[in-house]
């Protein structure tokens, strides 16, 4: 369950740099509420018209994500809030290699997670868009995911928007008062501590280039 609600944050969320969507197909909301409905509709349901894709080679999510999802998530900003102390004894080339190791590292993780969501099982109820401040910067966007048989999940997207790209984006998922970019930072400063931030960026490059495979499935049920 908790790696489901982690390929959630991401689906509707860690872009920048991806090649495959001009600026012009982005979806553009004023408002983040109905941004990331929008871009979780359009996700699922390129979930499932590519289901026989996934079924069939399960590391395919990969290219859903980039393509659907990576648009909408400042994996940029992320990456230094994870890098939090640590990002001023990092030279100006340490800064750039980890950004990308670590948007590629985000997209295998969140992929792998990906494996456990069923279109039949799984909705996300989303939160109210009149609820938004036109003057805000910085929101903080109520969802619940619904999963018949179990509790409603609280999960709730903290987001941003970019000046630069005009464009609200999301950098972290917060579920049930644990913020997943917060444990992120934790795990990733214990690595730094071991084994330096090159030690660290050649890490998360290994974890990013192993394939996606039927056994991440079973794990994660």
């Amino acid at each position: 369950m908790k790696q489901l609600i982690a390929s959630i944050w991401l689906s509707l969320m860690a872009a920048v740099a991806i090649a495959p969507a001009a600026a012009d197909e982005l979806i553009r909301e004023d408002n983040p509420y109905v941004l990331l409905e929008k871009v979780a509709n359009k996700t699922l349901e390129r979930i499932e018209q590519d289901r026989s894709k996934i079924d069939a080679d399960i590391d395919y999510v990969r290219v859903v994500i980039r393509e659907e999802m990576m648009p909408y998530v400042d994996y940029v900003y992320a990456a230094k809030r994870v890098l939090g102390r640590n990002l001023t004894e990092t030279t100006e080339e340490q800064r750039q290699e980890f950004y990308s190791v670590f948007r590629e590292y985000l997209i295998a993780t969140y992929a792998r997670a990906f494996t456990q969501y069923d279109e039949t099982k799984h909705t996300i109820q989303f939160g109210d868009a009149g609820r938004f401040d036109a003057d805000s910067r910085m929101v903080v966007v109520n969802t619940r995911l619904i999963e018949q048989g179990r509790p409603p999940v609280r999960m709730d997207f903290k987001m941003r928007f970019d000046n630069n790209q005009d464009i609200w984006q999301a950098f972290d998922l917060v579920v049930e008062g644990v913020s997943l970019l917060n444990s992120k930072q934790t795990e990733i400063a214990g690595v730094i501590r071991s084994r330096g931030i090159d030690g660290t960026i050649s890490l998360l490059r290994d974890k990013a280039q192993q394939p996606i495979t039927a056994n991440d499935q079973e794990n994660a049920e």
